[in-house]
């Protein structure tokens, strides 16, 4: 059989489609295979870099070097303090919270999505669970930018196709539908996007984008699911056919499942013994 390669514009190994459904631009599934050491690279560099927020990490670690060497300050808590942004761990590395980090990454990588603040900005709690949604950003597609709300669940069941991450009361299926029925639940992820304009020019530019979309009807619901099993095109099918009876265009619809033989249980030892700690 032969399968199609996505290449991205910031990873160097491509990814490995092994089935799609295209209805337009904006809606349709898809199912994709990482290999083993892709997988690896993965949980290594641009997942690690997503759960401890390396940019704010970096940040950080100029700042109180630039403290340090223009004070002479070297007081125990900033000698601590550096260290730790010297060699950053991860706080939560529950199999859920990498699988949603893998799914932004993935997104971001090849599907011309953007998430521009991570989450751990607003995070008081560093294990705590946020509200809204999983996936909050914009997708560009056809040079049209639009909003994009989306979950993420992370799954080995083997039992049922789909796994019932899609299906149960609080499953892929039940809060797409939610984000597509409640105004309110979009008004407040819109709200949260527009907070952060202020911040930075890039988020600004989107959002002006985005806002124009939305009310000419057209924004994205996107669903990923994170399987450590063998793939089968049922594991979104039935989930799809479902929903796009319910989500109607212009809205886009898009549900992927993204595959790995690497284990879930074996993920934490990879991101911890990564490379960075040479």
């Amino acid at each position: 059989m032969q399968y199609n390669k996505l290449k991205s514009k910031t990873l160097q190994n491509p990814l490995i489609t092994l089935y799609q459904h295209i209805d337009t631009n904006i809606r349709g599934y898809k199912g994709i295979q990482i290999d083993d050491a892709e997988m690896t690279d993965y949980l290594e560099k641009p997942v690690f870099d997503n759960l401890i927020d390396v940019e704010v990490q970096q940040e950080s670690l100029d700042e109180l070097l630039e403290l340090k060497n223009t004070t002479g300050f070297s007081s125990k808590n900033l000698l601590a303090d550096i260290q730790a942004f010297q060699n950053p761990t991860p706080n939560d590395l529950r199999p859920w919270r990498v699988g949603e980090a893998l799914a932004e990454v993935v997104l971001e990588s090849y599907f011309n999505c953007r998430f521009p603040w991570n989450e751990l900005r607003d995070a008081r709690n560093p294990k705590g669970n946020k509200t809204g949604a999983d996936l909050v950003g914009f997708i560009e597609v056809d040079d049209e930018v639009m909003f994009l709300f989306g979950e993420v669940k992370t799954s080995s069941e083997l039992a049922k196709r789909p796994p019932q991450v899609m299906t149960k009361s609080d499953g892929i299926e039940n809060q797409l539908k939610d984000l597509y029925g409640s105004s309110h639940k979009r008004r407040i992820l819109i709200t949260y996007l527009k907070t952060k304009t202020t911040i930075k020019a890039p988020i600004k530019a989107d959002y002006d984008k985005a806002i124009k979309s939305y009310y000419a009807d057209k924004y994205v619901l996107i669903g990923g699911l994170i399987r450590d099993v063998p793939p089968d095109e049922k594991d979104v099918l039935p989930s799809y056919n479902k929903l796009k009876a319910i989500i109607l265009s212009p809205i886009g619809l898009n549900l992927f499942a993204i595959y790995t033989s690497i284990k879930k249980e074996n993920w934490r030892s990879i991101i911890e013994g990564n490379s960075r700690n040479e």
